[in-house]
């Protein structure tokens, strides 16, 4: 890189720092700057710590090639740089500012994107090779959800899904499968393995069969969102997006975790309870159809193994929970207790219980047959394969005569039991 490209990078620097002194400069005293001036300086100061980072980088390339054409010599500007930098260990250097200023023009980005479109448009067009790549999907075309963004998403999704709050397994992913050979076929012994014999077995899992895999599937979610909100600020665009997207998102998980069947999205509990093979094979039966007994209702933790109920919880339908909550011992007292903290979940017999409105209601047919209160231990039965990434599709003409905009999210997230011991199913 010459040295009239180095400057040209500086100079454009320099422009935006005293593009945003002008704007200081306009009021007296710097705390009461408008927020939408303050804004402006912090993007302009943000793309001044881009470009001299980009400066320094070439600066570097530079030094690089000189010492790669004579490595025996080392010149004398890299020999300072390696100073500055060593002098700089334990202290916040020019690469935290600098991926501090990425991270901003990545979500200022983002933002342009959603507020106003990217395809055909002149500002996408000027962005470099880098910041094309960060944020638009290259298979699908679909702008790619910011880190900063999408990972708070992630965050609040156990707060705002009750099966995921429960606590089951997390494994993050990046491919469409996660192999469950290496957590579920396993074998122990005393004294000695045989290597060869028998196929290993996992005790928490016999008499049922394992799944082997868990396949990811794609979860997609449209909102549509009126042009006075995407004209907002950054900061509540952004907010906005993540609510509605956590929202969205949460509910549709629910719905799968409870009674999914596989295709095209993850198996539920219910489904393993009675369709799907490897089965639920142990529960209890409703003596009377549609009516919830507590001594059935009790016996069901103890249709699992003990190591299964430290940690078990309760799982019932809308229904069915109303019916549990109704219920009284012989002093008149109600057996389910309300949480009296909040985030903590209500509790049944000593046990955690959630309602989890994707179950069978018990009133769904004539006979007890539907799984409309489940107990198990979520964290060692069952697993969610998350791709922890999220894309939007933006759709700007099928609603524009009602002033909306449509955005289509889409993350892809995977779910199944993995030990089907592990949970007991109350037939109602």
């Amino acid at each position: 890189m010459s040295d009239t490209s180095q400057k040209s990078l500086m100079d454009k620097a320099m422009q935006c720092i005293h593009l945003a002194r002008t704007i200081r400069d306009r009021h007296a005293d710097p705390t009461k700057i408008p927020g939408e001036d303050a804004a402006k300086m912090k993007t302009l100061l943000g793309e001044a710590a881009r470009l001299k980072e980009a400066a320094s980088l070439e600066k570097s390339q530079d030094d690089m090639e000189t010492w790669a054409s004579a490595p025996d010599q080392v010149p004398a500007a890299l020999a300072a740089d390696a100073a500055a930098a060593a002098a700089q260990v334990g202290k916040s250097g020019d690469n935290a500012q600098y991926a501090e200023a990425t991270q901003r023009r990545q979500l200022e980005l983002f933002a342009k994107a959603m507020r106003n479109g990217w395809k055909n448009e002149p500002w996408f067009a000027g962005l470099d090779v880098t910041e094309k790549a960060n944020l638009i999907e290259d298979a699908t075309g679909e702008v790619i959800v910011p880190h900063d963004i999408a990972g708070p998403i992630f965050k609040t999704l156990p707060r705002l899904g009750i099966f995921r709050s429960s606590g089951p397994t997390i494994r993050p992913t990046s491919s469409n499968k996660v192999d469950l050979r290496s957590l579920t076929q396993a074998t122990a012994g005393w004294g000695k393995i045989e290597v060869l014999g028998a196929a290993p077995t996992d005790a928490n899992v016999v008499p049922n069969t394992p799944v082997d895999v868990i396949e990811v599937h794609d979860l997609i979610a449209m909102s549509k969102i009126g042009v006075d909100e995407l004209a907002d600020t950054d900061a509540n665009l952004i907010a906005l997006i993540q609510d509605i997207v956590g929202q969205l998102c949460a509910q549709m998980e629910d719905d799968a975790f409870a009674n999914g069947n596989g295709t095209s999205k993850p198996w539920g509990l219910a489904m393993r309870a009675t369709q799907a093979s490897p089965l639920i094979t142990q529960g209890v039966t409703a003596s009377t159809t549609g009516l919830i007994k507590p001594d059935e209702l009790k016996s069901l933790m103890y249709r699992v193994g003990g190591r299964f109920r430290t940690n078990g919880a309760y799982f019932a339908s809308g229904d069915a929970a109303e019916s549990i909550a109704l219920l009284k011992d012989s002093t008149s007292n109600y057996l389910w207790q309300p949480s009296v903290r909040a985030g903590e979940p209500d509790t049944l017999f000593g046990k955690r219980f959630y309602t989890l409105e994707g179950l069978p209601a018990m009133t769904a047919t004539t006979t007890a047959v539907d799984p409309s209160v489940m107990f198990g231990d979520p964290a060692i039965g069952y697993l969610v394969a998350d791709r922890q990434r999220i894309t939007v599709q933006r759709l700007d003409e099928r609603f524009a005569e009602l002033g909306l905009v449509a955005f289509i999210f889409k993350l892809r997230v995977g779910g199944d039991v993995m030990r089907p011991a592990a949970f007991a199913k109350y037939l109602l």
